[in-house]
């Protein structure tokens, strides 16, 4: 009798201690967010491109109380008790913004053929919140990124803990489910990654066959989500089902209804040709199958329709997925004849695809915009001021004034001169949060003399969900 109560015991035993440390590896490294209940930062002897004016401003002070920048001059006084770091040799930008990430994304395939990770690693990752992830995109300076499509409701969740700072990483702004059609992009993927259960793809799509359908599932995430992400694209393979236009015009007319933005993924001429049609606010990726004709040059520019190219994500796929060489051309050729255009352009990284990495490919789609012709300044903008104006917050995001959310970064060298200093970072603060601190590594020249006076009350907290962008929209008129 004694040994089997021996036996249960010690099996117990090793349960609990198991779960003990499971839980301390759960709780790990997973990249906490910090309360902003401490003393104001003031950021000094900076010099500060604002690319909303394509503008800088030389040794100045930047205050940042609580969430939001209160002050931005040369002769700023520092409040009393205020954390003063030394800035002097760097330049401050707004943070950067991705306008395209998938943060629970998986690539189908690694490179030697194989299932890149399998569902117990991706189940671990995925419970945790993916620390890694949120931590690269801080790490690359990105303090704001667009989710156009991953779990729901799972991903609002996410973006919520975010936003109370439970956990450290930048803001989310979600889409929620990506609108497709039966059996369309990423349906396809999702299978060939592992991700093939019907609950998930459930979570990360909404499966559309007509209008009424589209209306419907339009009207269930409206409260919850900042825009709707509908898919066009095929992928480069011809018998991929895509949105019908009729389907695609009864989302738009749907998500306006309610105040929302839609941006339709494309590939082709074609694809673009109905995503204008049925009358999207955004592009998500550029055609690669020919020219761009001059109609829809004049309509994307008439309307100012934003169009985010992921060049480095369309190449990597063409390459490594379809071999492609001539098609990654085209896409770069389409891209220069939208900016030649005037048409607004984006970054975006549409991380984790081929080719691409969370934070990291930022500053490569950097390099690739300047390499087709946009000034740094211009690109700079693409990943910061253009991003806040797509997403209807260019009073609260995208450069560095009084009144803005406290995105900052503070990049060794002179960006506008070389735009691989933008990746140099030795600073990042998001949403008034000190979350990469590497100031002592750099060598200042000189110092800096800053004056105490009184401290500024905090503002406002501000509300959280539901819909990030409906937080941020002004009340209505009385």
């Amino acid at each position: 009798m004694r040994k089997p109560i021996i036996l249960m015991a010690a099996l117990a035993g090793t349960v609990l201690v198991a779960g003990l440390a499971a839980a301390l590896a759960f709780t790990r490294g997973q990249y906490r967010g910090l309360p902003l209940d401490g003393p104001p930062i003031a950021l000094v002897g900076a010099r500060i491109y604002d690319p909303a004016g394509d503008s800088l401003i030389e040794g100045a002070t930047v205050i940042v109380q609580g969430r939001e920048i209160v002050a931005v001059d040369v002769s700023v006084t520092v409040p009393d008790g205020a954390r003063v770091l030394n800035l002097t040799g760097l330049t401050l930008l707004p943070g950067f913004i991705d306008s395209h990430v998938h943060l629970s994304g998986i690539r189908a395939r690694a490179s030697d053929g194989s299932r890149e990770l399998g569902w117990l690693g991706y189940f671990w990752k995925f419970a945790r919140k993916f620390p890694d992830r949120r931590r690269a995109l801080i790490e690359n300076g990105v303090t704001t990124v667009k989710s156009l499509g991953d779990p729901y409701p799972w991903i609002t969740s996410f973006a919520e803990k975010i936003e109370r700072h439970q956990l450290a990483g930048p803001r989310v702004f979600a889409a929620g489910p990506m609108f497709t059609a039966p059996g369309g992009h990423p349906v396809a993927q999702l299978r060939a990654a592992g991700q093939g259960d019907t609950s998930f793809i459930a979570q990360v799509t909404r499966q559309i066959v007509g209008p009424a359908e589209a209306r419907t599932a339009v009207n269930r995430i409206s409260r919850h989500v900042d825009y709707i992400s509908a898919v066009l694209e095929n992928r480069g393979f011809a018998d991929l089902p895509v949105l019908a236009p009729a389907a695609l015009h009864a989302i738009t007319t749907t998500a306006h209804g309610h105040d929302l933005r839609v941006l339709a993924h494309v590939n082709s001429g074609a694809e673009l040709a109905i995503a204008l049609a049925a009358g999207v606010d955004g592009i998500e990726h550029v055609p690669f199958d020919a020219p761009l004709d001059s109609a829809a040059l004049d309509a994307l520019s008439a309307r100012r329709v934003f169009v985010d190219p992921t060049l480095q994500a369309i190449e990597g796929y063409l390459e490594e997925v379809l071999g492609d060489t001539a098609a990654a051309r085209m896409a770069r050729a389409n891209t220069r004849t939208l900016y030649q255009a005037g048409v607004p352009l984006l970054v975006g990284s549409d991380a984790p695809g081929p080719a691409t990495g969370f934070g990291t490919t930022v500053h490569e789609e950097l390099r690739n915009l300047v390499e087709l012709g946009l000034t740094p300044g211009a690109a700079i903008a693409a990943a910061t001021y253009r991003a806040a104006e797509c997403l209807g917050l260019a009073d609260r995001l995208g450069s560095v004034e009084p009144g803005k959310w406290a995105d900052l970064v503070a990049v060794e060298g002179d960006p506008l001169v070389d735009i691989t200093a933008t990746s140099a970072i030795y600073l990042v603060i998001a949403d008034g949060q000190l979350l990469l601190d590497r100031l002592a590594r750099f060598k200042r020249p000189g110092s800096v003399t800053v004056q105490s006076g009184p401290q500024r009350p905090e503002p406002p907290e501000r509300p959280g969900r539901p819909g990030l962008l409906a937080r941020a929209r002004p009340e209505p008129a009385p």
